[in-house]
């Protein structure tokens, strides 16, 4: 199969709480400076907002509610709040969102880290050994761009 790689501009990986997001954001800026988050532009980390479970759409709501202040930060206040700006934004955005946020109840040792980094068995050539994202990663760095 011949794939073409076609850049990201935001993965976001979602989090139960502000102490899972912060165990992620270390494990994701540890991938980030060994290069392994290339064609990558922005890296976030989002939260269940006070740590309360909002579910997978809740959530996706917040992370484009996240992108879109990120991206509007600059607009006129007036243009912040236009949905029609919103939606012009978001669709030439490729944004890839990872919902990882969860008790990890089966697996309590890794529920600080959550699953989404819990080190896998076998070989890794690198410094960090190979978890279940980095594993993942790559596939779904290569799912192709929407048809026009």
């Amino acid at each position: 199969m011949n794939t073409v790689f076609h850049p990201w501009d935001y993965l976001i990986v979602t989090a139960s709480n502000e102490s899972q997001a912060e165990a992620y954001r270390a494990h994701l800026e540890a991938r980030r400076s060994l290069g392994f988050l290339s064609g990558i532009e922005n890296v976030l980390v989002v939260p269940d907002p006070g740590g309360k479970r909002i579910g997978s759409g809740g959530s996706t709501v917040q992370c484009w509610m996240n992108v879109l202040q990120w991206e509007l930060a600059e607009a006129p206040a007036a243009q912040q709040n236009e949905p029609g700006t919103w939606f012009r934004v978001l669709q030439d955005l490729r944004i890839l969102i990872i919902h990882a946020g969860g008790d990890s109840r089966r697996l309590p040792a890794y529920s600080p880290c959550g699953k989404l980094f819990i080190p896998l068995p076998g070989e890794s050539d690198s410094a960090l050994g190979e978890t279940l994202f980095d594993r993942l990663l790559p596939v779904y760095l290569e799912l192709p761009l929407p048809e026009q």
